[in-house]
């Protein structure tokens, strides 16, 4: 990985902010439902047993909900993340639409304590930026890159505006690029595979 200064990631999140920001205000709830049916059409080759965990959207995140529900209706199950403690990974608990959520975090809505925990076979994931090679610029707190370590089986993908696209997230050792990014203008796929 090539050094960075260690305020590569600060400032790149900074404008990254921007950019979302500015395609909320421009696209809002109808880059959501577009972006749910290029979801559904990728997620068609997943069978319908599979869990999916999707996150509940803060401020001007690409709206899931939407997929979640179109999910749903095909038959998929649903599941939402949980921070426990720093430094950890994500733990997933079922969730349905219309169970109730409860307060985390850092703003986050997530399924009551009482809820399984499950661990998802596919995982759509929120993000600032991505790259061709479909890494994600998260928040900092690493929450999603230690639950792909944990469960490399996982398929993960990012759910963001066309708009949030750089030409290269800044990346470190930990950083796990992602099986594609699903936008409002259909789904981005690496332009490189690593052997």
């Amino acid at each position: 990985m090539p050094a960075h200064s260690p305020d590569s990631k600060t400032i790149m999140r900074q404008r990254a902010k921007r950019m979302r920001a500015g395609a909320y205000k421009m696209l809002g709830v109808k880059a959501a439902e577009m972006a749910a049916n290029h979801g559904m059409q990728l997620l068609a080759s997943i069978p319908n047993s599979s869990v999916i965990g999707l996150y509940w959207p803060i401020g001007d995140e690409l709206d899931p909900r939407f997929l979640m529900h179109a999910l749903e209706q095909a038959g998929y199950a649903l599941a939402l993340p949980v921070v426990t403690t720093t430094d950890a990974p994500l733990v997933f608990r079922r969730w349905g639409q219309g169970d109730p959520l409860t307060g985390g975090p850092f703003g986050t809505q997530h399924p009551m304590d009482d809820a399984p925990v499950i661990i998802p076979e596919v995982i759509i994931a929120p993000l600032l930026a991505f790259d061709g090679d479909c890494y994600r610029l998260g928040y900092g707190g690493g929450y999603y890159d230690r639950t792909l370590a944990a469960n490399p089986h996982i398929k993960a993908f990012g759910f963001a505006y066309g708009a949030q696209f750089v030409d290269d997230v800044v990346k470190e050792q930990h950083d796990w690029p992602l099986q594609g990014i699903i936008t409002e203008t259909g789904v981005v796929l690496p332009r490189k595979t690593t052997a």
